[in-house]
């Protein structure tokens, strides 16, 4: 059964239809501050996903008292033990957040807590820009084969694999964070179901399956995505290091949202100005 149950979610504020979703743990607590803080003055729906409520009451506490927080507890779902053997506590948080949540907003973003702001209005028809160009961008390496054959084999039925088998020509192109994350809702309950999301099947992920990895091919699979596959000077996906690439992908094939923090700071001008969102793993 998929979970909907409002219980599960200790507060919700909710403003808008779109909302983010971060995924928390103690180490990060000052970049979720962050994240409240850059958020306070816009309508923005956010939730943090905690491993459980010892997590969730630390952070609170270090907040101030008339701050309130969305927040989801991973123990309200299944038992940590099971996570730890998975070794995959961000997929299972991002895509367990997602099954409580879809019915409430016409999209969701799962995002890590590693980032930094540069827009902060418009996350709507950012959002809906991102779903309606319905393009999924990947590069053809072997370095990534073992993340994609998990992310495309460990959740999902025999027929699925045989075909994204063929799509990802044999786990060699690699679309992980291809954009900013972004869930249609629309098809939120489809993917919930193709991926058998339950408390009691989470042993078949590994630190491999990648949830946005394995959104993205969904979505090429059963709602028409074009897969573009970056040429071969472009030597990796928004992932890489270098601003060229991204600058590349971002004027020729696909606009994106969001920029590695190692290419954004080589020329910081370009996507201050060019409509992104996001600079991600900051930490980096």
């Amino acid at each position: 059964m998929l979970l909907k149950n409002p219980r599960f979610i200790e507060h919700i504020s909710q403003r808008n239809k779109y909302a983010f979703v971060v995924p928390i743990h103690p180490k990060h607590f000052d970049y979720g501050k962050y994240i409240i803080n850059e958020l306070k003055d816009t309508d923005t729906d956010l939730y943090f996903v905690f491993t459980d409520v010892n997590d969730k009451n630390n952070f609170k506490s270090s907040l101030p008292n008339d701050v309130e927080v969305n927040s989801l507890l991973l123990t309200d779902f299944t038992d940590i033990d099971v996570v730890a053997k998975t070794n995959s506590f961000i997929s299972i948080k991002k895509i367990y957040a997602v099954s409580v949540l879809y019915e409430k907003y016409d999209y969701i973003s799962c995002i890590d807590s590693e980032i930094k702001f540069i827009k902060k209005d418009n996350f709507y028809e950012m959002m809906n820009n991102v779903v309606n160009s319905k393009t999924i961008c990947g590069v053809k390496e072997t370095g990534h084969t073992s993340i994609t054959k998990d992310s495309l084999t460990r959740l999902i039925d025999e027929q699925s694999q045989k075909k994204l088998k063929e799509i990802s020509e044999d786990y060699t192109i690699y679309t992980w964070w291809s954009n900013i994350p972004v869930v249609d809702c629309k098809n939120a309950k489809h993917f919930l179901e193709w991926i058998n999301f339950k408390n009691s099947t989470l042993d078949r992920f590994v630190w491999n399956v990648f949830d946005d990895m394995l959104y993205n091919y969904f979505c090429v699979l059963f709602y028409d995505y074009k897969l573009k596959v970056i040429p071969n000077q472009h030597s990796s996906i928004v992932e890489s290091v270098k601003t060229e690439d991204i600058e590349y992908i971002d004027k020729n094939i696909n606009k994106l949202y969001w920029v590695y923090n190692k290419a954004y700071n080589q020329n910081k001008k370009y996507y201050d100005n060019s409509n992104f969102y996001i600079v991600f793993n900051v930490d980096r």
